[in-house]
């Protein structure tokens, strides 16, 4: 796992809300780590779980950060999430993009979503694969 320093830990908590906050609109979301590694099997625990309102597992979702867009990163989590039967987003920040998109070139992702961190709030946006 790679060293991430406090403030990218905090940047990385503090997207993972607001993606959760979004999606909470229309879905049932698992983003608290604690409830996820409670409730969740296969020894992987990804930063997000959406839930349809019986409980069925929708899709996972992972936030990366800047120094977490590596290969170790990519055969250690984002291969085991595409293997795990569901629908797998990756959300990177806005700058490794291009990084991203090399990495899982090969991997069965269902879509990639890069974030922009403002004064204001997070957006959003999805990036054609």
């Amino acid at each position: 796992m790679p060293k991430i320093s406090i403030y990218e830990q905090i940047i990385h908590d503090q997207v993972v809300a607001a993606r959760a906050q979004a999606l909470r609109v229309l879905y049932q979301v698992l983003a608290d780590p604690d409830i996820i590694k409670r409730t969740y099997q296969h020894n992987l625990y990804p930063d997000i779980i959406v839930l349809d309102n019986k409980n069925n597992v929708l899709y996972l979702e992972e936030v990366a950060t800047e120094t977490s867009i590596t290969e170790h990163e990519r055969n250690r989590l984002w291969l085991g999430y595409t293997k795990l039967g569901y629908p797998f987003n990756l959300i990177v920040p806005k700058a490794k993009i291009a990084g991203a998109e090399k990495l899982i070139e090969s991997l069965n992702v269902n879509k990639l979503y890069y974030y922009v961190l403002n004064h204001i709030d997070i957006k959003f946006r999805h990036v054609m694969i």
